[in-house]
Formats: structure tokens, sequence, C-alpha cells
């Protein structure tokens, strides 16, 4: 019976009590009064309502004192159940802690703690977040037609227009991070050129080819070092991945002027707004190793030279004046962005081991060395980019020894409707040495993307113009720019289908 119900009677039971013999002496009281108000008066009889009384008041003290013992047990009981409740919720909690250790323990030793899912792709973690593997894919099939007057140079005549299908590449990528978020790496593999960048000869075969592979070692918040094959820091077209560029292929200029992947280690400092790349490296095989020189790899990434070089070093800084980091890892501003501008100067340079013995035949010491600086803005809807490089060769050849190359890149976009965007872009430059092309390169570009999922999914046309001579130094088959020896005007048509995941 529940405690408090148990004093509820034991308090009742000793108020009647008390009150019944209460009302029993005031029935006989008021009997004797009657009867000597009548004086009819008998001591013995008082006497013995007297006796009676004391009797019946004794009676009730022994009741209350036995209610009083009762109350006791029962606060003494209360107070023991709630001390055994506080050791019952003590070790069920005891009880629900072990039996979590417990399972947390079984799953660690069978491995088998695996989530996965799609998250802005596809992806495999552990449960305790040591170890994440990340999934994507990238497929880019084009279409292009080119136009070219005759040319009567060694009695070539062929036609006017050519046209035909072609992929620029079909890959997977995997990166993540391991061993816990200090440790992150990334593959980038599948089948594309050989030679993208026209430095063998080989730029129209199509094989299987490695494109990145690296592992960052993060220091702090802010340092990290990185060591195998990527991109070298340098210009901004080249530190923009290939589904993220405006065209259909970055310009012309950076095939050629841009220093393309190599084996290096980097050391990378990012700040709030401002950050900072150093590499190692191989050396870029950029201007001067094939074209000249002559193929010796036809798959990328190519050592700077047939020899090894003796240092090559790499440096770009970049400063963010508006906007977040994240935005600038492509060109576009998608309506509703945020407005950014980012300012980036670079500077590279690099000496080659010496061949043979000068002047038995052999080439001097090369040195080359170039500088960059670009500017991107971007505009909520719009977007502007701007680039300048020059480089140089020096020692080169007894027959060239000091070459200069200046180019410039300029290029805009305007989207139209939230999917639909128009873009522009001007690019000119070369070499300053009738023996390395001698003529500018000179080309606009006008055309479009249709943004059917982000850049997951896109469409892009481009339609460009060449005005003078494509020399044979600055042409690129995978662009679809041949050379012209005749300075007859181009016309290159291209459409790419663009999926990415």
């Amino acid at each position: 019976m529940d405690h408090m119900m148990k004093q509820w009677i034991a308090r009742s039971f000793a108020t009647l009590t008390v009150f019944a013999n209460i009302a029993v002496v005031c029935a006989d009281s008021s009997e004797q009064l009657s009867s000597n108000r009548s004086g009819n008066v008998n001591p013995a009889t008082v006497q013995s309502q007297l006796d009676a009384l004391r009797s019946q008041l004794d009676s009730a003290e022994a009741a209350n004192n036995a209610v009083r013992l009762e109350l006791d047990e029962a606060k003494a009981n209360v107070t023991n159940d709630e001390w055994l409740n506080q050791e019952r919720a003590a070790s069920i909690a005891l009880l629900v802690e072990d039996v979590l250790a417990d399972s947390s323990a079984r799953n660690n030793l069978r491995g088998n703690g695996v989530m996965m899912g799609w998250s802005d792709g596809f992806h495999l973690s552990s449960a305790d977040g040591q170890f994440r593997l990340n999934i994507g894919g990238l497929v880019q099939s084009q279409t292009m037609s080119r136009w070219l007057g005759v040319n009567t140079v060694g009695g070539n005549n062929y036609d006017q227009w050519r046209w035909g299908f072609g992929m620029s590449r079909a890959q997977l990528n995997f990166g993540g991070t391991a061993f816990g978020s200090g440790l992150e790496y990334y593959m980038e593999m599948g089948w594309g050129r050989a030679d993208p960048y026209n430095l063998t000869g080989q730029g129209s075969f199509f094989t299987a080819r490695m494109w990145d592979a690296w592992l960052k070692f993060r220091l702090n918040s802010e340092m990290s070092i990185k060591a195998g094959q990527f991109m070298l820091p340098f210009t901004r077209e080249a530190l923009i991945e290939a589904p993220y560029q405006m065209a259909v292929f970055p310009s012309v200029i950076e095939y050629r002027m841009g220093l393309e992947r190599a084996a290096a280690v980097q050391f990378d400092w990012e700040q709030k707004d401002s950050r900072f790349s150093l590499a190692l490296s191989n050396g870029s095989p950029a201007i001067f190793q094939a074209p000249f020189w002559g193929a010796f790899d036809p798959v990328a990434p190519w050592p700077a030279l047939e020899k090894d070089t003796l240092y090559s070093v790499t440096m770009r800084h970049e400063w963010k004046l508006l906007g977040d980091w994240d935005q600038f890892n492509q060109f576009t501003s998608p309506p509703g962005s945020e407005r950014g501008i980012m300012i980036g100067l670079a500077g590279h340079r690099q000496n080659t081991e010496r061949d043979t013995p000068v002047p038995v035949g052999g080439f001097p010491d090369v040195v080359f060395w170039g500088i960059t600086g670009d500017i991107t803005m971007q505009y909520d809807g719009a977007s502007l980019f701007a680039s300048i490089i020059y480089e140089r060769l020096i020692d080169f050849s007894p027959v060239l020894p000091r070459i200069n190359f200046l180019s410039l890149v300029v290029q805009g976009s305007t989207y139209v409707t939230n999917q639909t965007e128009l873009f522009a872009r001007w690019e000119r430059g070369g070499p300053d040495e009738q023996g390395a092309g001698g003529d500018q390169l000179d080309i606009l570009t006008v055309g479009m993307n249709h943004y059917i999922d982000g850049q997951d999914m896109k469409i892009t046309a481009d339609l460009g113009f060449s005005f003078g001579e494509v020399s044979n130094f600055m042409a690129n088959t995978e662009t679809g720019w041949i050379g012209d020896q005749e300075r007859r005007n181009q016309m290159v048509f291209r459409t790419q289908l663009q999926l990415m995941f």
C-alpha cells in the first residue's frame, strides 16, 4: 500500500477515536447535569463517571501513540525506498554504459562499420571517420570542324572543311583521407590524349595515362606538403581543372607556355586572404623540350629533358580581395553566387644539365625562367579573367642563344538565363625569334555554355577565328588548331558534352 495512504488512514482512525470518546463523555455529563438540576445528586455515580472518562482518555492516548509509531515507520520506509531507487538508477546507467562500450569494441574488431552513399559524389568511409574514399569520373566528348583555305605549300591541296568526332578524356578519380584528416590523397587516371600539350609530336594518340597522383600531409590548419605528380603552380588556366574551364579547351597560349604536370614536392600555405605555393620539381617540358629536341616519352608527365634537370623551382602567390577560395576553382560565376576578386603572381626557373661539352656539337646549359600575373573577377552572373605571361630561354643553342615569349589572354562571360552563359576569349602571343616560329598567335573565340546540372552535366560550343598565321610551333592538334604556312585565316568550331560525377 502507498505510504501516503497509510498515513491518512492512521490519522483518520486516531481522530475518530478521540471524537467518539469525547462524545460519550459529553453525553454522560449532560445526563448528570440534568439529574443535578432535578435535585438527585449521587456522589458514587459522579465518581464512576470520572473513572470512566479517565479510562477513555488513557485509551485515546494509547491510540495516539500507536498512530505515531505507524507514521514513523512509514517515513522510514519512504526514505529507504528513495535510496533503493537511486541505487537502481545508478546500476542501470552503469549497465547501459557497459553494453555500449562492448558494442563499439565489437564493431571496431569486426572492421565492418563502413558507411557509403552520395554526397556531391560517391563515397565510402569508416565508422570512426579515420578513412574516407571519394570516387568520381569525367567524360568529355567533342565534335570539331575546321575551315582552312587551300594550302599550296608543298603541293598540299585539300578540302577547305574538315570535321570529325573525338574525345579528350575518359577518367576516374579517387581521393579522400587516411588515418584521420591530416593525410589526403588523390589519383586521376583513365584514357586521354598522350600529349595534349603537343610537345612530342604524338598529340593525336589516345592512350591510357595518369594525370595526377599525390599525397598531402597537413602540418596544421594553414600549412601542408604535397608530394607526387600534379600541375605546377604557375598559370591560372593550368590550375583550373578540365571540367571547370570556360571554353571547350584552355587557350592555345596555355598549351604552349604553360608548365604542364611534373613530379614534384610542393609546400602550401593558405590563410584567410592569401595563399602561397612553392614547388621543387623535375622541371617543365614547356616551350623548348620536345619541339626542338625530339620525343622521349609519349605519355605525360615528361621529365624536363632527355637529360635530368639540374634544378627547377616554381612559386605562386594569390591574394583574395573579395569572396571565398572555393569559388575560384572555376571560371564561371553562376547567378546567385558570391562576388569575388583574386590576383595571382607566379614565377618559374629551371636549369638544364649539359648534354655534351660545348662546342663539340652539344648544347650549353639552358636557363628557362618565366613570370605571370593574372586577375579573376566574379560578379554574380558574370566573370572576367586576364593574364599575361613572359618567359625567356637563355643559351638554348648556338643558333638561338636567347628567345623571349610574351602572351596575353583576356576572357569574359555573362549569363543570359540561369542556365545559359555566353563567353568570349582573346589570346595573342608567341616567340620573338623566327627560328622558334616568330609569328604572333592571334585568336578570338566566342561561345556558350548550357548547364543542364551545373558543371556535372553541361554542353559547350565555341567558334574560333585566327587572324594571321598559326605557326607550327604554336599549333595544337587537340584544340583543333593546325599550322598554317601561308598566313591564311583559320576557323575552328567545337562542341563538347561533359558528364562528371
